[in-house]
């Protein structure tokens, strides 16, 4: 409850610029939504020591990816009041990419993240 009601206080106060929970899809999900919406790509580095696979797609509903102009000023704010919170890179650009595995284009996203149903349903058997 703590994190929401964080996070609640950053968006009232105009601290956040977007906001997206990690409940379906885990992190990397969320980003991709984020920046389709956005049309704004982001390159992001992962911590040291976590399981790739685990923090990309590890879904929870107190999770939450933001977005800020001042994420000193956030990351101040989170340990004041006792919430975790990592800066994991910025925002902009025409793709996202994880440092060391890769990434895609807006472009190419937005392409597959359209496309997949129309040729779902084309396919012989559908």
């Amino acid at each position: 409850r703590r994190t929401g009601d964080f996070v609640r206080s950053l968006i009232e106060a105009g601290q956040i610029t977007a906001c997206h929970d990690l409940s379906d899809g885990g992190l990397l999900v969320a980003l991709a939504e984020m920046a389709l919406s956005g049309d704004l790509g982001a390159q992001i580095t992962l911590p040291d020591g976590v399981h790739a696979t685990a923090f990309l797609f590890g879904e929870d509903q107190a999770r939450y990816l933001v977005t800020t102009g001042d994420a000193a000023q956030l990351a101040t704010a989170a340990r004041d009041t006792g919430v975790p919170a990592l800066v994991l890179g910025t925002c902009g650009g025409g793709e996202i990419a994880v440092d060391g595995h890769g990434g895609i284009s807006l472009v190419d996203l937005r392409t597959i993240h359209e496309g997949w149903m129309p040729a779902f349903m084309a396919a012989p058997g559908a």
